[in-house]
């Protein structure tokens, strides 16, 4: 089970902010780029044959003499598209775990507020692509979303490029994105750029204590866990505080990429409980409410 009972309730309390105006294909509650039913006023135009009469502003006309009814905003159904990086980099410190535990936070979210999710893992065990999960449009799929979580094994290379690419291509729906990765991968600016067009989002950037915070001795040799190449490294003080600094302006790169690109950045330490210390930190930045 990735989330427990007195979470989910307090999941279902909560509610995803779309930071811009979307179009979907389904009827829900975030703001549309169209005009249709809701409780938010848009504008006047003159009444037309046919018109709801119920819509007339009676004060206008009496004021006026002229005969306008109300629009209102449309309120359509969000898409939200989970990407998940399982790549071999994912494999330590927790840092799979933890993504997959934000997952289902997110997921739960969504599923909650009537929006459809669709999650999508990449790498992964046995497979070097994205792999379409189930598509989810209540919470009645859940269960059926939470097993295919469970499921995701840690192998090989994420792409996240080759992935974006796909998710952003001209038949793909538009759709707020979830992406989380730790982002070690050197296709990472242009992934946030290409989902981040297709609709804004969050990126959600797992990192391990290890990576944040070394604590490493002596002579080393450092192996990329995707690639098997070796670096020397030896850890002193001068070392550890230049691994410090780039790290800080990776992370800076990183956030100001993402909102160049619409969409929120959130640095999760791969740890238990980061699901509950994300979503305070997401109810801070608006992106909860």
């Amino acid at each position: 089970m990735l989330l427990e009972p007195a979470l989910r309730a307090r999941l279902e309390r909560l509610a995803l902010v779309s930071r811009r105006r979307i179009r979907g294909m389904w009827s829900g509650r975030h703001s549309s780029v169209r005009l249709g039913e809701s409780l938010d006023f848009a504008d006047y135009r003159e009444y037309t044959p046919g018109d709801d009469f119920r819509r007339i502003d009676h004060q206008l006309w009496a004021r006026l003499g002229v005969i306008l009814v109300r629009r209102y905003q449309a309120e359509e159904e969000l898409t939200l598209r989970l990407v998940i990086d399982a790549s071999a980099s994912m494999g330590y410190e927790e840092k799979l775990e933890t993504a997959r535990r934000l997952a289902a936070m997110v997921g739960y979210l969504a599923l909650a507020g009537g929006d459809r999710v669709q999650p999508i893992c990449l790498g992964g065990a046995g497979s070097s692509r994205s792999v379409i999960g189930p598509l989810g449009r209540h919470l009645s799929s859940w269960p059926q979303i939470e097993r295919w979580l469970e499921r995701i094994e840690p192998g090989g290379a994420a792409a996240l490029e080759e992935a974006a690419i796909r998710s952003g291509s001209p038949g793909a729906a538009r759709a707020l994105t979830v992406l989380v990765s730790d982002l070690l991968d050197p296709g990472w600016e242009s992934a946030i750029d290409k989902l981040g067009a297709t609709g804004g989002g969050l990126v959600l950037q797992v990192l391990g204590g290890g990576e944040l915070d070394p604590a490493l001795v002596g002579d080393l040799d450092l192996i990329d866990g995707e690639t098997g190449v070796r670096l020397p490294f030896s850890a002193s003080v001068e070392a550890l505080d230049g691994y410090q600094h780039r790290l800080e302006e990776f992370l800076a790169a990183v956030a100001g990429r993402a909102r160049r690109s619409g969409m929120d950045h959130l640095v999760v330490r791969a740890e238990a409980g980061a699901e509950e210390a994300a979503l305070r930190q997401l109810a801070g930045a608006g992106v909860l409410r």
